[in-house]
Parts: structure tokens; C-alpha cells; sequence
């Protein structure tokens, strides 16, 4: 699937990233307690001549994990800048789902001059109640070491628009096997348990402050079912960004490059295009 695996440093951090094909430059950030890898759903549906680039963002897949105050969005951002002043990505494009998609903005709020294109997945300031709710309720139920199976079914409970295989495909990506046979996630569980006691971990800063900031074309993509980004929510998000727009993908949820990768990927190859 990848042609290439490398590291960059920052802040004593070393972050991998992987990279597939050659042209345009595209940075695929993924969302909390993802990895690298879940952009294996939506690549093989991404057409056109583009580099694509996805990070493991500190503290997730096989980047290394920070202290518990080194995970603010600020942090996450510069990440992003090392990466483009290692690969010397000039022009690029910026892709993000959920936590990657805010990085995303905040990013091309600071750094925009860089970035051609912005696409930012089913996030935005405004995330509805119930949403955060069912996220919540999840992580709380979640253990740390599980079987990979029975996982499986939880998720599939949790977002009905899954079958068992790609519950299984999307575990394989972000979980890895302990030494009893069980199976952990691929991030820092300190930063699962700080979402199950309900402390903040990402949503940190007022991102309604830097949106008007982003002066890069943006396309918003809002999951048709999602309960995490409502239709106002998207659409107050774009109406506070200089030049977006949005487009709902049909039969996904929050999940949306899991959901529907296909539709995904036809909407961001159209755009970046």
C-alpha cells in the first residue's frame, strides 16, 4: 500500500509518517486514537497524479508519545510544520478527519501561505451534545486490552453502518497484539483515560478565532448522518471561513472515511484537483 516509511523530529518527538505515489503533495492528518493507516480506506479510491502523505500525529500509531501537556492543538500544529520543512513540501494540500481536520484549520490559520487546498472532515467549532455523548459513553465502556473480536462487535453496535470485516480491517490499523494474546490501541491510553474522566484533550483553544484566519480554499465534508457535526454546525463553520464550502457524503456517520470511503474520496480528489 505504502512506497516509503520515514521519521521526522520535533520537540524530542519522532513522528513517522508514509507515503504513497508521486505529484501534487497531499497531508492526510487522521482523528483521535487513529492512525496513519485508516487513510488505507480512502486511498485506493483517491485518483489523480498527488503525493500522498499521511502523519501518525504524536502520541498515536508509531509516533512517540508526549508528556500530558505536550498534546495541545498547538503542539499538534507544529508537528505539521516540521514535517513540511523536513519533506520541503511547498503548495500542498491539507486533508484532515475529526482531530486532524482541527489541526488542520488551525494550521492553515497560522501557516496558510503554504497550504493550496484544505479539506477538513465532519469538525468544526460547534459540536453537538449528543455526539460527544455517544463518544464518551464509548471510551468509558472501551478497555484497554480487549479481544480483537469482541471488539469487533462493539463497534459495529456503536456505529451500525459497519460490518464485521471492516471492523476488523479498521482494528488491524490502530490496535496491536500484547504478550496474553489480547489486543491494546496504538495510542496513548493516558490520553483515552483523560477523555473517559471528561478532561479536555483537544478541544483547547477557541477555534472560532482562528477560522477567519484561513485564507486557503476549504471544503468542508460533513458525514450525511453524523451526530457529532449537525447541519447548522457545518454550516455556521463555513459561513466563518473566508472561501469554503461544504458537501455532505451520503450514508456516513462521524466516521466518515470508514463509512463511506468511496464518496470520500471522489469529493476530495474533485476538489484538490
Amino acid at each position: 500500500m505504502w512506497d516509503r516509511e520515514g521519521y521526522v523530529e520535533n520537540e524530542g518527538l519522532k513522528l513517522r509518517y508514509l507515503e504513497r505515489g508521486k505529484g501534487k503533495p497531499v497531508l492526510l492528518l487522521h482523528g483521535f486514537g487513529d492512525s496513519a493507516e485508516v487513510w488505507e480506506f480512502v486511498i485506493p479510491h483517491l485518483k489523480g497524479a498527488f503525493r500522498r502523505i499521511a502523519l501518525d500525529q504524536r502520541g498515536h500509531g508509531e509516533s512517540s508519545r508526549a508528556s500530558p501537556e505536550a498534546y495541545t492543538t498547538l503542539h499538534f500544529v507544529s508537528d505539521i510544520e516540521a514535517l513540511r520543512r523536513e519533506l520541503g513540501l511547498e503548495g500542498f494540500s491539507l486533508v484532515g478527519h475529526s482531530m486532524g481536520g482541527r489541526n488542520a484549520l488551525v494550521y492553515s490559520a497560522m501557516y496558510g501561505d503554504g497550504v493550496r487546498r484544505l479539506v477538513v472532515i465532519d469538525y468544526g467549532p460547534e459540536l453537538a451534545p449528543e455526539g460527544r455523548r455517544r463518544i464518551l459513553r464509548a471510551l468509558r465502556i472501551r478497555p484497554d486490552r480487549f479481544r480483537l473480536e469482541e471488539m469487533a462487535e462493539a463497534l459495529m453496535e456503536e456505529n451500525p453502518r459497519l460490518d464485521l470485516h471492516k471492523a476488523l480491517q479498521y482494528l488491524t490499523r490502530v490496535t496491536r497484539p500484547t504478550e496474553d494474546g489480547l489486543f491494546t490501541w496504538r495510542c496513548d491510553l493516558r490520553l483515552l483515560q483523560r477523555m473517559r474522566e471528561g478532561k479536555r484533550v483537544i478541544r483547547d483553544i477557541d477555534l472560532w478565532e482562528f477560522l477567519p484566519k484561513v485564507k486557503t480554499p476549504t471544503l468542508l465534508l460533513r458525514g450525511e448522518l453524523s451526530d457529532l457535526l449537525s447541519p447548522e454546525g457545518a454550516r455556521r463553520t463555513v459561513e466563518a471561513l473566508p472561501l469554503a464550502r461544504l458537501r455532505e457524503i451520503p450514508r456516513a456517520g462521524h466516521a466518515v472515511i470508514l463509512d463511506n470511503p468511496e464518496d470520500t474520496a471522489r469529493a476530495i480528489g474533485e476538489f484538490l484537483s
